[in-house]
């Protein structure tokens, strides 16, 4: 009974899988997207359509967010606020050292602000009362269940939450949960985080660079609603123990065919449309300020002057 629970488990996974990649996927939206080399110029633009502050630092393969050393605290954010309603983020990462454990860990956000202060938020670095979603790699085994490292979903979208337990690794307050090892990968073998947002359906998937074979599918939500001009970002913190977080990738794209997708919405309409062309009032208008051009040119008139 087991096994035929076992195959029927991992055959809706594969379908849910296959699924999400049918998704129609448009082309890379560059002012979302960081790819290296990440240092254009650092006198003009630095990293562009991106914020980096904190302890994070740039370089031309990665963003290191924090590196392998306590209390240390990174962010980057992007600049632009995202105009697609359906999106995909892939997202590859290293979270790295020689120690066993690290801490603490790695979040992806979209959020309806960036958080860019000095002092971490007590969530992986954000403010408790961020508005938004977020997607957090952690690494340390606060309750000492042993079910880290783990990758957890948490869903603050109407802002109500602000208080979260991560002495007991947001066990009852994470929306889905998943058991994921993203520490100490191989080089070249980052993590890699694909979410994709269509529909109202928001779908989480996990895997490596190499062993893409492995990928899982780490959780879904159904009917969630994330509205546009929302923006993307990352933070990580470090602790007693410490890792080295690095982002080497974070590629946007559009979701679903632009032409005829039933569940595509329509972005609102900031102008009103305009009203229909009357030719024959421009013609009048057009003829007046003429004759009143004219009469400047010309002076005034014998009539007009015996009036004065």
């Amino acid at each position: 009974m087991r096994v035929v629970r076992a195959t029927a488990l991992l055959l809706l996974v594969a379908a849910l899988v296959a699924t999400a990649q049918t998704i129609p996927r448009g082309d890379l939206i560059h002012h979302h997207s960081l790819e290296p080399p990440f240092v254009h110029d650092w006198w003009e633009e630095g990293v562009p359509h991106w914020d980096i502050g904190g302890d994070a630092v740039a370089t031309t393969e990665m963003i290191r967010l924090t590196p392998n050393r306590p209390s240390r605290f990174g962010w980057i954010w992007n600049t632009q606020k995202n105009d697609n309603p359906w999106w995909e983020v892939r997202m590859q990462f290293h979270v790295r050292s020689k120690r066993n454990p690290g801490a603490d860990g790695l979040a992806f956000w979209y959020a309806s602000e960036p958080y860019v202060g000095s002092t971490p938020g007590p969530l992986f670095g954000m403010p408790a009362d961020f508005k938004g979603i977020g997607v957090i790699f952690d690494s340390y085994d606060n309750d000492l269940m042993r079910d880290n490292p783990a990758t957890l979903f948490v869903n603050n979208v109407k802002g109500e939450r602000n208080q979260w337990n991560t002495d007991n690794d947001l066990i009852e307050q994470a929306t889905f949960r998943c058991m994921f090892e993203h520490r100490n990968t191989a080089p070249g073998d980052a993590v890699e985080m694909i979410m994709q947002y269509y529909n109202r359906k928001l779908t989480l998937r996990l895997r490596t660079l190499l062993r893409a074979q492995n990928e899982i599918l780490c959780g879904q939500i159904e009917d969630i609603e994330l509205p546009m001009d929302w923006v993307f970002g990352a933070t990580a913190t470090t602790g007693g123990l410490s890792d080295n977080h690095d982002i080497s990738l974070i590629e946007v794209r559009p979701l679903g065919d632009p032409i005829g997708d039933p569940h595509l919405p329509q972005k609102p309409k900031k102008m009103q449309e305009p009203k229909h062309f009357d030719h024959a009032d421009d013609a009048r208008q057009k003829e007046y300020w003429q004759a009143k051009d004219q009469v400047k040119k010309d002076g005034p008139t014998h009539h007009e002057m015996s009036q004065a």
